[in-house]
């Protein structure tokens, strides 16, 4: 059932700097829409609700694509995926620079937006599966989801060096001018996808696996409900900071090395799992049930409840993602465009009701009770992802696939 050996090049790492820079360019449109919704909503015109439409377009959108376009990524190779979705994301840069006057204009270039990261995450997905070895791919989706709290960290710095010197729609022209640079890489650095030949060293034949629909489905249930709980630290983090008491520079700075502790140990967690082949599922859940405890911490709304929880909120509730990806990799390693399609949507879906969800809470209760809403949707992840565990050991003993040839091949591999 598993076929012959074939040991990828080391040059595929190369890429990986080149897939990072893809993922931030794409990203980078929702953390602008939602950074600079300020300066956006007192020159176009609308409200706050409204400007939680905006942003959720964005996900919303990625949500209703995802699982049709991992079918599509599979089938044209990561190259052509990613050099589609930076086009497309250049454009949608360039249009808001330029032009976006209006509200509705302003939703439908977020979902185009949308549209394009789904397809970037994917082309991502699907390289770090087929080009780069069972050993390194870790360490692969340590980097490629470490673009996240990456534009994180560039949206911050481009609000107040740019959007209120020069005004906000700048932001969006170095976005798009990002996004060709970014372009150009994929087109030089990225080969073309080897279709024919079999691409890691325990790629399992698609006419002798299928992919565990059902457990993918529950997984990405899980995704949802822990998105939901983590995105709330990148929307609502700073503004719960300031008004248990602290200064906007303070909160802005304490921001930003949250999202430094979670690009750090994605890195860590990243090459950890290296040395861990197989099922990293049960990890995942404990790091998720952390990052829920430490939502509880915040609900002292005191300076120092905020920046005790830091460290473990941004180290654990938010860095889990790239373990996830890999496990869902592991467990349909022929299908890695369609599986992470699958799971991909419930992300989106979190990333669009999840803001929704907490904003309304703290509006009309408190932050507090919005912290505790998040603890509750992260328990409620961990119990998902246990249960879509187990979903996968019960899918691989019916097909006859063994999830654990993976590990023997990667034992050789090392």
């Amino acid at each position: 059932m598993i076929p012959a050996q074939v040991e990828l090049p080391e040059r595929s790492l190369r890429g990986l700097p080149v897939i990072a820079a893809a993922i931030v360019a794409a990203i980078l449109p929702a953390f602008f829409l939602g950074s600079l919704s300020v300066e956006i909503r007192a020159e176009v015109g609308y409200g706050e609700s409204a400007a939680g439409l905006v942003f959720a377009a964005f996900f919303a959108a990625s949500a209703v694509v995802s699982s049709r376009m991992g079918r599509w990524v599979d089938r044209v190779g990561p190259k052509i995926a990613l050099s589609t979705a930076l086009a497309g994301t250049c454009l949608v840069n360039l249009a808001i620079a330029l032009g976006a006057r209006n509200l509705a204009a302003l939703i439908a270039l977020s979902a185009i937006a949308g549209i394009a990261n789904a397809t970037a995450q994917l082309g991502a997905n699907v390289y770090i599966a087929r080009n780069l070895p069972i050993h390194r791919q870790g360490i692969g989706f340590a980097v490629k989801q470490s673009a996240m709290p990456g534009a994180a960290l560039i949206a911050g710095i481009l609000l107040p060096s740019v959007a209120l010197t020069l005004g906000w729609r700048w932001v969006f022209a170095i976005g798009s001018a990002l996004g060709i640079a970014a372009l150009i890489a994929v087109r030089v650095r990225v080969e073309p996808d080897p279709q024919s030949a079999p691409n890691r060293a325990h790629t399992v034949h698609r006419d002798t696996q299928r992919a565990p629909i059902g457990a993918l489905v529950m997984l990405a249930v899980a995704a949802a409900f822990s998105t939901a709980a983590a995105i709330t630290l990148g929307g609502f983090f700073v503004e719960s900071t300031i008004n248990s008491g602290v200064s906007p520079a303070t909160a802005g700075y304490a921001f930003a090395l949250g999202s430094l502790i979670s690009i750090l140990v994605r890195l860590l967690v990243g090459g950890y799992a290296d040395r861990q082949p197989g099922d990293l599922l049960g990890v995942v859940a404990v790091m998720i049930l952390i990052g829920s405890c430490t939502s509880l911490i915040f609900v002292a709304q005191t300076p120092t409840a905020h920046f005790i929880g830091l460290p473990l909120a941004f180290g654990a509730g938010w860095a889990w993602p790239g373990l996830f990806n890999l496990s869902v990799i592991r467990a349909s390693p022929a299908f890695p465009g369609r599986a992470t399609g699958i799971t991909q949507t419930g992300v989106y879906v979190g990333g669009a009701v999840g803001p929704v969800l907490f904003g309304f809470t703290a509006e009309h209760w408190s932050y507090s009770a919005a912290w505790v809403l998040a603890a509750v949707m992260g328990v409620c992840a961990a119990a998902a992802v246990t249960l879509g565990q187990r979903l996968l050991v019960s899918s691989a003993s019916r097909t006859g696939n063994d999830l654990d040839a993976v590990d023997r091949t990667h034992e050789v591999g090392s």
